[in-house]
């Protein structure tokens, strides 16, 4: 059972790295449940935004609150707490090559026990918890590798072990950074596809950063358009026009940022 679904306020947020800005002066609201893409060009702060949500990005200036909180105002107890609740899927996955599907999974909750207490599952499981992890893992399609080592595994099948790692952190938000980029276009639309119905099913907050601007618009409900660390458009994806695209996409080559 994933947590309540979680909202997000952006508020003038800025976020500088020395004279370079990432993101200028950003607001944004995201409901709870919302299914939200971030898009635009390589450097345009997509990956940032992702890391204001869950607090490892603290702006510059401005606020971030989840559920009302401020993210960067927390004592560390507090903060980790929240980050429990969020669920997140970088670009690099993240996964322990050498581990089985199985410990990958179980590590989703390490957030949520102590040192000793979190390390014990990846040891040596009970039978309740490998029933879980199956049980996400064949909802997922993969319920066949559970013992297997995610080295031998295929790039899709890899994406799907950290879809199944944040379910089991029993997430109310799940923040995706490019989970498409190492896939081919129909493994693209199949976990793009898997991951809008798994936050349907659960109620989930799903954010997402996409370069494919052409499956973004067709399957995501509403798009943010990210340009030089500026919103250009923040609408539902029936609403985003052509010439939208355009403008999002044609940059001065000084205002690309980090």
């Amino acid at each position: 059972m994933s947590s309540p679904a979680t909202g997000f306020c952006l508020r003038g947020v800025c976020v500088e790295y020395g004279a370079s800005a990432a993101l200028r002066e950003v607001d944004l609201e995201i409901e709870p449940g919302e299914v939200v893409a971030f898009v635009g060009p390589s450097g345009a702060g997509k990956s940032t935004a992702l890391g204001l949500c869950n607090g490892m990005v603290c702006p510059t200036s401005g606020t971030v609150r989840l559920d009302g909180e401020d993210l960067c105002g927390l004592p560390a107890a507090r903060l980790r707490a929240l980050r429990s609740r969020i669920g997140l899927i970088p670009q690099e996955l993240g996964l322990v090559g050498n581990l089985r599907v199985s410990q990958n999974v179980l590590a989703g909750r390490l957030g949520r026990r102590g040192a000793l207490a979190g390390l014990r599952p990846l040891i040596h499981a009970r039978r309740g918890e490998l029933t879980e992890v199956l049980e996400i893992l064949d909802r997922l399609g993969i319920g066949e590798k559970l013992f297997h080592r995610v080295d031998t595994l295929s790039g899709g099948e890899r994406q799907r072990v950290a879809i199944a790692r944040a379910l089991y952190q029993e997430a109310g938000v799940l923040l995706a950074d490019e989970p498409l980029s190492a896939l081919d276009p129909a493994r693209a639309r199949e976990t793009l596809t898997l991951l809008l119905a798994v936050a349907r099913e659960e109620g989930l907050t799903l954010i997402l950063s996409l370069h494919d601007i052409d499956l973004a618009r067709e399957l995501v409900g509403r798009l943010v358009g990210l340009r030089a660390g500026r919103v250009v458009f923040d609408r539902r994806r029936e609403d985003v026009t052509d010439d939208d695209l355009r403008h999002l996409y044609q940059l001065e080559g000084d205002e690309r940022v980090g």
